[in-house]
C-alpha cells in the first residue's frame, strides 16, 4: 500500500509541476496564427543605397526570425541572395542594383508564423559617400583570447579601396591599413579596441562603420584552497568551502568547484560556479576529493588547484 505524501510535500510538487508546465506553454507558444508586420523596405519602394536595413515589428514569444531575400522574387528566383536567422528585428545587408523580394517569419522552438513579404528595387546611389559599409565579423563587443583577428565586411559598389583602422580607448588611431578585398587580419592589443572600416573611390569616401572588440589572452590565476583543510575529518554534512585567488586584469573571472568521491576523479558529485566561501551539503560516512578552476569571459582557464581530501563522519 502506498504511503500518502504529507500535505506540504504535495503542495510543493503541485507548485513545481504547475510552474514547469507554465514555462513549457510559454516556450512552446503556437505562432502559426500570428502575423508579422514589415516596416522597411515597404512594398514597391525604391532604395537609392546599396546598404539596405530590413526591419519589422516584434512578435510576442518569438525567439528568432528567418529572413530571406530573393532576386527578382521568390516565384521566379534566379537566386536567394540572403537567408539568415536573427534574434533582433532588423538586419542590414549590402545589395547590388536589381529588383528584389524580401520576406520574414517569426519562430520559436515549436512553431512559426507565415512569411510576410514585400518587393523593392535597389538603384545605384548618386552619392557614393552615402553608402554604408556593412560589417560581418567579428560581432560587435566580441570577446576573444586570440590576438590575431580576421575582420570581414560586405563590398560596396564602385569602391576601389577599403580603409581599416584600430582605435584605442581615447579614439586615437593605433594602426591603419588599406585593402582592395573585403577582409583583413590584424593583431589586436590587450583590452578594448575599436575597429572601423570605410569604402573609398578616387574622389569620395563613406562614413566609417565601427565595432568594438575585447582581447583577453591572460589566463586567471590558480585558486588556492583554504578550507576544508587537506585530510580533514568533518562531523557536519553541510561543508563550507573557501579559497583565495588574485584576479588578473581583463574580463570577468569566475571560479568553479569540482567534488568527487574517488581519488581518480571519475565519480563526480557536484560541479558548480561558486564564490568563496560557499556551502555544499554532502553525504555522511564518505570521503571526498575536490579542487577548483577559474575561467574568464574570453574562454581562458586557470590551472586546477591542488586536489584536497576530506571525510565526513
Amino acid at each position: 500500500m502506498m504511503k500518502k505524501l504529507p500535505i506540504y510535500t504535495t503542495i510543493v510538487l503541485v507548485s513545481f509541476f504547475t510552474l514547469f508546465s507554465c514555462e513549457e506553454v510559454l516556450f512552446e507558444e503556437d505562432l502559426t496564427d500570428k502575423t508579422i508586420a514589415l516596416i522597411a523596405p515597404a512594398d514597391s519602394t525604391t532604395v537609392r543605397n546599396s546598404s539596405i536595413t530590413f526591419s519589422w515589428e516584434p512578435v510576442l514569444l518569438a525567439t528568432n526570425y528567418q529572413l530571406q531575400v530573393a532576386q527578382p522574387d521568390f516565384e521566379n528566383a534566379s537566386q536567394v541572395v540572403l537567408d539568415t536567422t536573427v534574434t533582433t528585428t532588423s538586419f542590414t545587408a549590402s545589395l547590388l542594383k536589381n529588383q528584389y523580394q524580401w520576406r520574414v517569419r517569426a519562430q520559436n522552438s515549436g512553431s512559426f508564423t507565415p512569411y510576410t513579404s514585400a518587393r523593392f528595387t535597389v538603384l545605384e546611389s548618386e552619392d557614393f559617400s552615402s553608402s554604408v559599409v556593412v560589417l560581418i565579423s567579428p560581432q560587435n563587443n566580441e570577446i576573444t583570447s586570440d590576438a590575431t583577428v580576421e575582420l570581414q565586411w560586405q563590398s560596396i559598389t564602385d569602391a576601389t579601396v577599403y580603409r581599416v583602422q584600430l582605435l584605442d580607448a581615447t579614439n586615437q588611431v593605433i594602426e591603419e591599413e588599406t585593402t582592395t578585398t573585403t577582409s583583413i587580419s590584424f593583431t589586436f592589443p590587450e583590452g578594448v579596441t575599436k575597429w572601423q572600416v570605410r569604402a573609398e573611390n578616387n574622389t569620395q569616401s563613406t562614413l566609417y562603420a565601427t565595432r568594438t572588440l575585447t582581447l583577453d589572452s591572460n589566463a586567471p590565476n590558480k585558486p588556492v584552497a583554504t578550507a576544508p583543510a587537506n585530510d580533514a575529518t568533518l562531523n557536519d554534512i553541510a561543508v563550507t568551502f573557501s579559497w583565495t585567488r588574485v584576479a588578473v586584469e581583463g574580463t570577468t573571472e569566475v571560479d568553479s568547484i569540482y567534488v568527487y568521491k574517488d581519488v581518480a576523479l571519475t565519480e563526480l558529485v557536484t560541479k558548480d560556479q561558486v564564490t568563496s566561501p560557499t556551502e555544499i551539503s554532502l553525504e555522511a560516512a564518505t570521503t571526498y576529493y575536490w579542487f577548483l578552476k577559474a575561467f574568464d569571459q574570453a574562454g581562458n582557464e586557470s590551472d586546477p588547484s591542488d586536489v584536497s581530501r576530506f571525510s565526513i563522519n
